[in-house]
């Protein structure tokens, strides 16, 4: 067994100003099986930062004990240029304040590359190894990249590198969720029941070019073509860790013990990696929604928000699920009420209560796509 890590130089943002990437490597000797986690691409989310250091301590006693079967990386923060913007006092990580762009969208897509070339090269079925090297060389074919892009080449040139693919996310205010594959159901709901997630959604294709997309849709082409099965195609999956506030030792041990699990049950940790106690399933089973199903509430005035409906509460169509009370609209001004647009489950509440119109304050997932969902335009900046 061993350890090591590596630290990444990325391209400075200003003279005498440069940040870089940290790795951290666990590698075993008895499978090629690897995975790849970090937290932090949208660096004011930070649940998944402390998930990552209990992850790194629990990996770390594990290599001691040589339990660890498979190879390992954990990068504790995916983005310091975002975790190094302040604005008064408070991190604003989830746009890059020198354009605007969601640090989560337009990561460099291959997919376009690999359906080009995929006949003109002659792969073995489950090259697992050429494909991986493939990915990275066209990636390499990157020209000079400013020095966000930059962040975003490597995160993903690392990922390639991979079988399994872990993003770590929270929202605003939610219940714990993962969004993974349509073709990746088996593997997402394996993941979800590791980690003691409820909901998970799925899509054929969400758009905007995010992190774990850019990775699955090159192993989705080549299953499409017959050259990967399920069990190899690389998996890749966004856990998203409740919401901003949600961070505490309690909370991010419990689900560092569930991304454990899931690491035995793709047999890259060992079978007694954990104490029969945190083997323990949950009871509640997975509930699956298409991410076409997940309506996206707005706000329909400027005010204060009031819920009447709890995270995680099940709610019918039209069903009133909150008001906004407008604060400028006189001493008997009438509260405008908030309708739930589709029969399900109510996954994220926005945590700050004082909203504008047209903001996103909800989210409900249903088990029906809506017709206002379009299949590659389903992620909001927001």
């Amino acid at each position: 067994m061993a350890y090591r890590s590596k630290s990444i130089q990325l391209p400075a943002v200003a003279p005498g100003a440069s940040y870089f990437l940290k790795l951290h490597e666990f590698i075993g000797t008895r499978t090629l099986k690897s995975a790849y986690i970090h937290a932090g691409i949208h660096a004011d989310e930070h649940p998944g930062l402390l998930v990552m250091n209990h992850l790194g301590n629990l990996l770390n006693e594990l290599d001691k004990q040589n339990k660890i079967l498979g190879r390992i990386v954990l990068v504790p923060f995916a983005n310091p240029i975002g975790m190094a913007q302040k604005i008064f006092g408070h991190v604003v990580g989830r746009f890059n304040l020198d354009n605007g762009e969601n640090f989560n969208r337009n990561y460099p897509c291959i997919y376009d590359k690999v359906s080009k070339e995929l006949t003109k090269i002659a792969f073995e079925w489950n090259d697992i190894a050429g494909f991986k090297e493939w990915f990275i060389s066209l990636l390499d074919q990157e020209g000079t990249l400013d020095p966000v892009a930059a962040n975003k080449l490597e995160l993903l040139k690392e990922a390639f590198r991979h079988d399994i693919v872990l993003d770590l996310h929270c929202d605003t205010g939610s219940i714990l969720h993962i969004y993974s594959a349509t073709d990746q159901q088996e593997r997402a709901e394996r993941l979800a029941s590791c980690v003691n997630v409820k909901t998970v959604f799925l899509e054929e294709e969400a758009g905007g070019k995010p992190f774990d997309e850019s990775y699955a849709k090159p192993w989705k082409l080549l299953r499409r073509a017959g050259l990967v099965d399920e069990q190899h195609q690389g998996f890749s999956a966004t856990i998203e860790l409740r919401g901003q506030t949600d961070v505490s030792d309690a909370q991010a041990l419990e689900d560092a013990y569930g991304i454990i699990r899931f690491l035995i049950a793709e047999g890259i940790l060992s079978k007694d990696a954990l104490p029969p106690s945190k083997l323990i399933k949950p009871e509640t089973p997975v509930k699956i929604y298409p991410l076409e199903g997940v309506a996206h509430i707005i706000a329909p005035a400027t005010g204060v928000l009031v819920f009447h409906k709890k995270l995680g509460e099940l709610v019918s169509a039209q069903a009133l699920i909150g008001e906004v009370i407008p604060i400028d609209g006189g001493i008997d001004a009438k509260r405008i009420p908030i309708f739930s647009q589709t029969s399900g489950i109510i996954v994220v509440q926005h945590h700050i209560k004082l909203v504008r119109v047209g903001q996103r304050i909800a989210l409900v997932a249903g088990e029906q796509p809506l017709t206002n969902r379009v299949t590659g335009k389903l992620l909001h900046n927001f």
